[in-house]
């Protein structure tokens, strides 16, 4: 199973788009996090599970609606 590391201090760091093969290398890539972020809170993580979805968007043209005389 692949392993991630999370910054939980910052929620957009692209860290957590990288998956690594082993718990070492997990391991290294937070140790190098930390050196450049000395405040992050990091943790590593082993992935169990993925998930994906899909969406489809689709348009309809609404009906013609005939403007109402006001009274």
């Amino acid at each position: 199973m692949p392993y991630i590391v999370v910054n939980t201090s910052n929620a957009f760091d692209p860290i957590h788009q990288t998956e690594y093969a082993t718990e070492e290398l997990a391991d290294t890539a937070a140790r190098n996090l930390l050196k450049a972020q000395p405040a992050a809170i990091v943790r590593t993580a082993q992935v169990l599970k993925r998930y994906t979805a899909e969406v489809t968007v689709t348009v309809d043209e609404p009906e013609s609606v005939e403007p109402m005389e006001e009274a």
